[in-house]
C-alpha cells in the first residue's frame, strides 16, 4: 500500500508546528544555534513558553483557517496559566512574527514532504500522528528536562520525520524502495540515543538517567527481515537521524 500524499503532507505540518514553537523559545532564550530564524544580538531574557505558544497558534491557524475559532479556544486556555498580564499580547505579537517566519521557512524548505511518488514497498506507509507522538512521548518521560529540551528533542524528530517522507517519495520505484517505518524508526533511535545514550547504564548512573526502553521505538526490522526494502530503509534514516542532529546545537 503506497503512503497517501496526505500522511505525507501531515507529517510536513506537524514539523512546522514543533518547529515554530522550539524556534520562537530559543528566540528568547537564545541557547542553541536557530535554523529558520536570525539569532538576535542578544538573548531576549526569561523563558519562550508564552511565545512558543503563539507561535503554535499561528502556525496551527494558518494550516487550519476552518479551526480558527477552537484555536483561539485553546489559545486562551494555555495563556490562562501564564499570570503575566501581557502574555496574551507577547504571545499573539510574537507569536504571529516568529510563528509565521518560521511558517513560511519550513514549508518551503528543499526538504519538505515532495509526495511526488508513492512511498514505501512493504506493504505499510509510516506512522499515524498518535503513535509518532506516543513514541516520543514516552521516550523523554520522566526525563528532568526544561521546557526549551523537551522543545528541541520533539523538534528535531519532527523534522526527521518530514525529511523521511520526502526521501521516500523521491526514491522511486523498485524493490530498493525504503521501507518507511523502517525509516522513520532509524531516525528516531539515532536521534534518541545520541541524546539519552544507548539503554546501556553508564557508571554511576541511574535508569530513570538513562535512555527509554527499546521497546518504546517503533520496530525497525518487519516481517521482511532483511529484504532490501528494510536494509535501504534503515540506511536511509540513519543517516537523515543524523543529519537532524546537526540542527539546534547548543551555543557554548
Amino acid at each position: 500500500m503506497a503512503s497517501s500524499s496526505g500522511q505525507s503532507r501531515a507529517a510536513q505540518e506537524l514539523a512546522a508546528v514543533y518547529a515554530a514553537m522550539f524556534e520562537a523559545m530559543n528566540f528568547v532564550e537564545g541557547k542553541y544555534v536557530p535554523r529558520f530564524l536570525v539569532k538576535p544580538p542578544a538573548p531576549l531574557g526569561g523563558s519562550g513558553e508564552v511565545e512558543a505558544i503563539g507561535a503554535a497558534h499561528y502556525v496551527l491557524a494558518q494550516l487550519y483557517p476552518g479551526q480558527k475559532s477552537s484555536l483561539d479556544a485553546a489559545l486562551e486556555r494555555s495563556l490562562a496559566a501564564f499570570p503575566d498580564w501581557q502574555a496574551t499580547s507577547r504571545a499573539r505579537i510574537w507569536g504571529r512574527h516568529l510563528g509565521g517566519n518560521v511558517y513560511a521557512s519550513a514549508l518551503s524548505a528543499p526538504d519538505r514532504a515532495s509526495n511526488r511518488r508513492g512511498m514505501g514497498s512493504s506493504g505499510e506507509s509510516g506512522l499515524s500522528g498518535e503513535m509518532w507522538n506516543s513514541i516520543v512521548t514516552r521516550s523523554i518521560e520522566g526525563r528532568t528536562l526544561q521546557p526549551i529540551e523537551r522543545a528541541r528533542i520533539y523538534a528535531l524528530l519532527s523534522l526527521a520525520a518530514s525529511t523521511v517522507y520526502s526521501a521516500a517519495g523521491d526514491a522511486g520505484d523498485g524493490a530498493a524502495v525504503p521501507c518507511v517505518s523502517c525509516a522513520l524508526g532509524a531516525a528516531m533511535r539515532v536521534i534518541l540515543e545520541t541524546e539519552f545514550g544507548s539503554g546501556s547504564l553508564a557508571e554511576g548512573g541511574s535508569a530513570s538517567e538513562r535512555a527509554p526502553a527499546r521497546a518504546y521505538f517503533i520496530p525497525v526490522r518487519d516481517d521482511a527481515g532483511e529484504s532490501v526494502s528494510t536494509k535501504a530503509g534503515e540506511e536511509m534514516g540513519t543517516r537523515i537521524g543524523l543529519q537532524a542532529l546537526t540542527y539546534y546545537r547548543r551555543i557554548k
